[in-house]
């Protein structure tokens, strides 16, 4: 296995000093898995103070945990003093017990040469997450997130928890409290688009930690749905979306929460049959709700909150009118996203699959779009300034006659020119 030249002359350049110095972590096990680094990380027995002083280029990012960003050629490389780091003994050993799980606690110098003393490789081997030493509740301890993590690393690579590294999660679950709601964001993100996100999600659930993480999640769980189209509980259907829709933030969100305000809106017809009324628009409510808890940015938030209240729209024949405010309404940047979720939806249901109204809508939107139809206030043939000049006050009416407009263009298209917009705004604005 060969280093980047970058990596390889920062090594050097420490090693020159009479500093041990390694490439660690999550690196070398991408190695070992061959995937490609996405970066590396160097341990090092030099203190901070030195590799500040023998690069030119650093930054001091983290040095407090004795975490110093050397730039080399252009490229960050975190370089580490040892954890773990006692009496001024700076041990390459000690370094790797205190990392999180084996299969991260294997360094590789420029020659090659795997240091692995607890059994990281074999771990690989046997996919499983283990912490060195079987001491999980340590680095719990140390930082509970590590629980997020393990489950992570499991989603990531369909690895299998270590029965010590699953019992400590168990007993350890409420500590998760401590741990800041962005770095939980990040830890979910990672879960929701890796390669099994579903077993991420399972895994959450039976160590206790989706209560704590998505609360709002708990009540779909062995929600029975009381209706032959639904083959399964709510939330083993959340999970079967969840696995059908392509690794993208967003529609991955989406397929998990699509369903989530079915338990608040559940009622059953005299014939036994489960109903479900306006769950869409209750899954909305809750999903803005979990996302703005969790401080995803507005667009994000508004992205996925569409996506959910959006999932039933697949009906055939819908009027033209109607398709142009879906696509008004979703966005054209939400298009493949909903599609995608609609599929997985009609996936995840009792067979057999049916997308032939998926097909049909989607023929025809792109119709639609091929067309260049106006479907938004933007593409009208006037705006605010236009409407000021015929006397019209901007303001919140404003907003909502520039709507009432859409409304009529979408409905016929042929009125979008400034003359026939002008005297229906003139009409509109009228008291009533």
């Amino acid at each position: 296995m060969i280093l980047p030249p970058y990596v390889s002359k920062i090594i050097n350049i420490l090693n020159v000093h009479n500093r041990e110095a390694f490439v660690v972590g999550g690196c070398v096990r991408d190695l070992l898995m061959d995937i490609e680094p996405s970066d590396y990380d160097i341990a090092t027995s030099a203190l901070p103070q030195e590799i500040m002083g023998w690069f030119p280029k650093t930054v001091p990012t983290g040095i407090g945990h004795g975490t110093v960003t050397v730039l080399m050629e252009g490229v960050p490389v975190e370089v580490s003093t040892f954890k773990g780091t006692t009496a001024g003994q700076y041990d390459l050993y000690q370094d790797l017990l205190r990392r999180d799980f084996t299969i991260n606690a294997i360094a590789m110098d420029t020659q090659g040469t795997i240091y692995d003393p607890f059994g990281g490789r074999e771990d690989l081997k046997k996919q499983i997450i283990r912490s060195p030493l079987n001491q999980s509740r340590e680095r719990f301890l140390e930082d509970p997130l590590r629980m997020m993590r393990a489950i992570r690393f499991a989603a990531s690579f369909d690895f299998c928890l270590h029965s010590t590294v699953s019992e400590a999660i168990i007993d350890s679950h409420e500590l998760i409290r401590q741990v800041s709601v962005e770095r939980i964001r990040e830890e979910l993100n990672k879960i929701f688009i890796s390669d099994h996100p579903s077993l991420g999600i399972k895994l959450l659930l039976s160590h206790n930690l989706l209560a704590h993480v998505i609360p709002e999640a708990m009540p779909m769980v062995d929600f029975d749905q009381h209706n032959k189209n639904h083959d399964k509980d709510v939330f083993q259907h959340a999970l079967a979306v969840l696995e059908a829709v392509p690794p993208r933030l967003n529609v991955r969100w989406a397929a998990f929460l699509h369903d989530i305000g079915k338990p608040a809106t559940f009622t059953r017809g005299e014939d036994g049959v489960g109903h479900f009324y306006g769950h869409h628009m209750k899954g909305q409510e809750i999903t803005r709700s979990i996302l703005e808890r969790l401080k995803y940015d507005n667009k994000t938030i508004e992205d996925i909150t569409i996506l959910v209240g959006a999932h039933m729209t697949r009906f055939a024949r819908f009027r033209n009118a109607n398709l142009k405010k879906l696509v008004n309404q979703v966005g054209e940047h939400n298009l493949q996203d909903l599609y995608d979720l609609q599929k997985a939806d009609i996936l995840g249901s009792a067979p057999p699959a049916d997308f032939s109204a998926l097909e049909e809508m989607q023929t025809e939107i792109e119709q639609i779009l091929h067309e260049n139809s106006p479907l938004k206030v933007q593409d009208l043939a006037i705006n605010g300034h236009d409407l000021i000049k015929i006397g019209i006050a901007p303001g919140p009416d404003m907003g909502k006659l520039l709507n009432n407009l859409l409304e009529v263009v979408l409905e016929d298209p042929q009125k979008n020119n400034a003359p026939t917009l002008l005297s229906l705004a003139k009409e509109l604005a009228k008291p009533s």
